[in-house]
């Protein structure tokens, strides 16, 4: 008993100790806080923290993690909470969430360098802003929750979305990040790490950077990076086509990557279309284009464009088994003219070409709310996802679909609606399925989606059995995708990691977060790797 009362007064100690060192208002320890931060998208409720810590600076949150981890505390690095694979949620009662919304600054936009230094809790809409009006822009510049997700999230996730058929993963933009390691060291790699040397450069040297992307925070807490600026497109160009089957939509979009025309694209089903674009992008989308039209800040060419689309509607995406969006950019309109063109003729020979209200309503506002967290009528919504090579894009989509008929009747026992979205990225083939079913709305919802939005829909009840229905969905997803071969993003507690990797490489990742962790108290679980 005397051991349990230490414990509880050095964890009271510690936490005490942040609040005073750190300034009022940085630790939060009330139990709807705590509960708030025990849940993600998808998996709840977790384990809640012993209290949430939200730091303004670097050095705040160096502090933060040296007094924790020396009292014995486990340290949980938190985004903008767009997660759904339990990257940051505390795996034991031990724990403090360091929240760190509140570095969003932007540090740097050196134009002549080309180059943006900012701090992890940016979000990509605020980099978005920072470089409106320099004709800038990076390669990957965010994911559809741009308008919460954070940039140290999507460096720990590993993310894609604009800008990512021609330029990769957010790995492939950044240059450096500064990370707080367990025993809040303050650590800088790439150029920047080097004394009197700019942030220009990621490499000189082993790749540090590249072993804190993805990690999940497993290995330190981003609070800072450094991404490069390439000259923004001067010109855009939309296209959407129509197939019959998953397999056509496919092939067009294995041949259109080889083309390297494509900026960003996305192919869906009908089901997709209804119960998250429609709810999400193209109807919300549609209602504020003529306002933009009129400001000339539109995609559309004119008011009555945006007339057009608003009357036709979303009726066009439901008249086609699966639909493919794309946009593609140019230097010139003489250019940006031909890709349409190679472009259009290779969807031509698989489908048929629609409207292209979708990409363009993408575009024009790509920063939108996060409606599509949850389903036409509020239907939770989760997914499941890898990448595959290219040439392999066939043989996953019939194994896909065959997957999906053998668990029709599961799912249909169970109330659980699949949806499937595909895109290319870079050179890979990148499937993810998404399920919605009937379940209860939590806090995390309300406030991601709007109180407003989600009030028609709190008095629904918990469904833990259909809950446990779309978990062994999800499962068996992820083992008949690393059976082909797939490599999927975001492991955090979620996806399977060790089992899949040669014991060899399972070791080094082992060996890393031994020598960075030894207490394994940075972020315990991500990974697999529960201590050092």
């Amino acid at each position: 008993m005397t051991t349990l009362r230490t414990e509880a007064t050095q964890t009271r100690d510690a936490l005490d100790e942040i609040d005073l060192r750190l300034g009022s208002g940085r630790v939060s320890r009330d139990d709807t806080t705590r509960d708030y931060y025990a849940n993600d998208i998808f998996w709840q409720p977790g384990i809640r923290p012993l209290g949430v810590v939200m730091p303004q600076t670097r050095e705040e949150t160096a502090e933060a993690v040296r007094i924790a981890t020396a009292g014995g505390l486990a340290v949980v690095p938190r985004g903008g909470g767009m997660s759904y694979t339990k990257g940051y949620l505390p795996d034991r009662a031990g724990s403090v969430v360091v929240d760190t919304r509140r570095m969003n600054r932007v540090l740097e936009v050196d134009v002549d360098g080309m180059y943006v230094t900012v701090e992890a809790g940016c979000t990509w809409a605020q980099v978005a802003e920072a470089l409106e009006g320099t004709g800038l822009r990076t390669g990957y510049w965010g994911p559809l929750s741009g308008v919460a997700a954070t940039v140290g999230g999507a460096l720990s996730q590993n993310s894609a979305f604009f800008g990512s058929a021609l330029n990769g993963t957010v790995a492939e933009s950044v240059l450096g990040i500064t990370v707080v390691l367990a025993d809040g060291r303050l650590v800088t790699t790439g150029s920047g790490g080097r004394r009197g040397a700019k942030p220009f450069t990621r490499y000189g040297g082993p790749d540090f950077t590249g072993l804190f992307i993805g990690d999940n925070g497993a290995f330190g807490i981003k609070v800072a990076a450094t991404l490069r600026l390439w000259p923004r497109p001067s010109e855009v160009g939309f296209l959407s086509f129509g197939f019959p089957s998953m397999a056509a939509m496919a092939a067009t979009q294995v041949e259109m990557a080889r083309t390297r025309l494509v900026a960003e694209g996305f192919g869906i089903d009908r089901n997709k279309a209804n119960h998250s674009a429609s709810v999400n992008r193209i109807s919300d989308g549609l209602k504020t284009l003529g306002n933009l039209a009129k400001a000339g800040k539109s995609v559309f060419q004119s008011v009555k464009d945006v007339a057009g689309a608003v009357a036709g509607g979303t009726a066009f995406l439901k008249a086609h088994a699966f639909t493919l969006h794309i946009v593609t950019e140019g230097r010139t309109a003489e250019e940006l003219k031909a890709s349409i063109e190679i472009l259009r003729a290779i969807g031509k020979r698989h489908g048929v070409e629609i409207e292209n209200t979708v990409p363009k309503v993408m575009r024009a506002k790509p920063f939108s709310p996060v409606r599509g967290m949850l389903g036409l009528d509020g239907e939770r919504w989760v997914p499941i996802h890898a990448v595959f090579p290219l040439g392999d894009a066939q043989k996953v989509v019939a194994a896909n679909e065959a997957y999906f008929a053998e668990r029709r009747a599961f799912m249909e026992e169970h109330g659980i609606l699949y949806s499937v979205m595909s895109m290319t990225v870079g050179t890979e083939f990148f499937l993810e399925p998404a399920f919605y079913w009937q379940d209860e709305i939590t806090p995390l919802h309300q406030a991601s989606v709007g109180a407003d939005v989600v009030k028609p829909w709190l008095d629904r009840p918990a469904a833990p059995r259909t809950r446990a229905a779309v978990v062994e969905l999800r499962r068996g997803c992820q083992e008949l995708y690393a059976g082909l071969g797939g490599v999927s993003w975001q492991i955090a507690r979620d996806y399977p990691f060790e089992s899949i990797l040669t014991p060899e490489t399972w070791s080094l990742a082992v060996d890393v977060k031994r020598a960075l962790d030894p207490e394994g108290l940075m972020n315990p679980g991500s990974l697999g790797l529960a201590k050092g």
